[in-house]
């Protein structure tokens, strides 16, 4: 007798529900999509013990037919598709016919449904095996309970977590969903009690304000981009609500959440300047494509995700952001609206490595010559300007405005390969460096030259510094190099682009006017006609926010 046998469908589904079907969050996932593909406005998730012992959903869908019903427990039976070419045209978040099936396998399902045209029907299977068949009477819609789940595969149901582990996998699948579809009103109910519940008014801050709070929802800024064929639309948070992880970057796909490196990166450069080194900005974002653009087929959880053209979606994504961090003015300019697309654009190509422009022979002039009209109130503290523009007044701290100013002049210097920028020192200072220290500055001479230090290799382990970057304000020359070298080497990254970016960040930061360090009339009218003409003056490179603004209105409220 030979070894190689065929298996049973029993066998089958229970294999194909190891794929599909994990843990109880699994089973709400695919319930829920099936309801949300079926035109629900009105879904219901109630679960016991994690999910372990009952998940229950009821939604107001179409319903599906009773000649149906037998059929949609059976393997790759499914609404949503007929052919292969309907894969490349599909929208539905389910269409491979094996959820039910999976899930049917491993529990003991009860379904109740009905569609507007037919009375209700109720259908009991356990195992995959229908074993009762009713016609009754109930609204519109369908409601599923799955019961026991894994109660005939031990090994399974063993390596479940805990029931409060497996319910708050099911409750971040369910806010997640509930975040992308604001039109469905959703209501989670575990062992009981109400948990989270939305009114699907369509209004995706309300839900966030929900979720995250009022801190969070006042600090978002909306995104609506279009181009080529990809929407994007959501909200992204403002500096001040950039996390130390990526917890709070949820990303869609036609409404499907997803994972994908080549989105996560274009954020990152998006951000990057705005949320500070270390810092990943806040976003709750859904791509809008066409289904041929992807292909979703990749794996069952169908978070995985290949795209056709990664580079125009990379752009995408990046300006979609960038737009939306620019479209929050902090004056109101129309100069900037004209202008913010060129920005993006360049911006991109610093952050991309492909730009290839000749260096001119002599410093990009970035002034605009249309001065920023503005009253001067006074400096605070020796470390905050204040200033009135029509109804708002505005504090402004120096030294990251300042840093915000050298970082752009720097980076542009930089990007256009400028060798002119130095500030020569009187007396040359030669430095005895460590042996990682000589070893980081063999490795990033030419980043070190091209930001404006003269440099020069002086022996095994000594630098010749002749010059350090051009400053207009006064700063410890001598301690300026080491002072940079100290920062890089503390916080040293390996991909060649965040060391650049980290750098030039530093060299800003050692280089600006410092907190208690008093300024010229001159000199603070300088500073701020430069930081209010930027396209991002909002931040430091590191995060900090540079200003504050504080309406009229604002003070007289919290006046009265």
């Amino acid at each position: 007798m030979g070894n190689i046998v065929l298996l049973d469908d029993l066998t089958i589904n229970k294999i194909a529900a190891g794929e599909v079907i994990e843990r109880p969050a699994n089973v709400v996932k695919e319930l829920v999509e099936n309801s949300i593909d079926a035109g629900a406005t009105k879904i219901v998730v109630e679960v016991k013990n994690g999910g372990k012992t009952l998940v229950k959903i009821v939604d107001n869908g179409k319903g599906i037919s009773a000649n149906d019903i037998p059929l949609s427990l059976e393997r790759h039976a499914t609404s949503k598709i007929r052919r292969i070419e309907d894969l490349e045209h599909t929208y539905s978040m389910g269409f491979r016919g094996e959820a039910l099936a999976s899930i049917a396998s491993i529990s003991e399902l009860t379904m109740l449904t009905r569609t507007a045209e037919e009375n209700g029907t109720k259908i009991i299977a356990e195992a995959g095996e229908i074993i009762k068949v009713d016609e009754i009477g109930l609204p519109v819609g369908t409601t599923i309970m799955v019961k026991k789940l894994f109660f005939n595969t031990p090994v399974r149901y063993k390596f479940l977590k805990n029931d409060a582990t497996e319910f708050r996998y099911i409750k971040e699948w369910v806010q997640k969903t509930a975040l992308v579809n604001s039109n469905i009103a959703f209501k989670l109910i575990n062992d009981g009690k109400i948990v989270f519940q939305t009114n699907g008014n369509g209004n995706i801050r309300d839900i966030i304000y929900l979720l995250y709070g009022k801190e969070i929802e006042k600090n978002l800024l909306e995104v609506n981009y279009e181009n080529e064929g990809i929407k994007v639309t959501g909200v992204i948070g403002n500096t001040t609500i950039a996390r130390d992880n990526r917890k709070s970057q949820i990303l869609y796909l036609n409404k499907r959440n997803i994972k994908n490196q080549i989105l996560t990166n274009s954020a990152d450069q998006a951000f990057k300047g705005a949320t500070g080194i270390g810092k990943y900005g806040f976003f709750i974002l859904n791509l809008e494509m066409p289904a041929n653009y992807y292909d979703v087929n990749v794996h069952p959880t169908k978070m995985e995700v290949r795209f056709n053209d990664e580079d125009k979606l990379y752009k995408v994504f990046y300006h979609a952001i960038k737009s939306a961090m620019l479209n929050s003015e902090f004056l109101d300019n129309n100069e900037k609206e004209q202008k913010k697309e060129n920005y993006i654009e360049n911006e991109l190509e610093f952050l991309t490595n492909k730009f290839q422009n000749e260096a001119p022979a002599e410093l990009i002039n970035r002034e605009n010559k249309r001065e920023i009209e503005y009253k001067y109130i006074g400096i605070l503290f020796r470390t905050f300007i204040v200033i009135e523009i029509g109804n708002d007044m505005f504090f402004i701290d120096q030294h990251a405005g300042h840093e915000r100013i050298l970082y752009e002049q720097i980076k542009e210097n930089y990007k256009n390969h400028i060798q002119n920028n130095s500030q020569l020192m009187l007396i040359p200072e030669v430095f005895n460096l460590s042996h990682k220290e000589i070893e980081f500055v063999k490795e990033n001479i030419e980043l070190f030259r091209n930001t404006g230090f003269d440099i020069e290799l002086f022996g095994e382990d000594s630098v010749k510094i002749s010059g350090i970057p051009d400053i207009e304000y006064k700063v410890n020359k001598n301690r300026m190099f080491l002072d940079v070298l100290d920062e890089m080497i503390t916080t040293e990254r390996t991909a060649i682009k965040d060391v650049e970016e980290r750098f030039i960040a530093t060299v800003a930061c050692k280089a600006a006017v410092k907190a208690n360090m008093d300024l010229t009339r001159q000199e603070v009218d300088n500073l701020i006609q430069r930081l209010l003409k930027l396209k991002n003056p909002f931040t430091c490179p590191h995060g900090r926010p540079t200003t504050i603004k504080f309406s009229k209105d604002e003070l007289f409220k919290n006046l009265k």
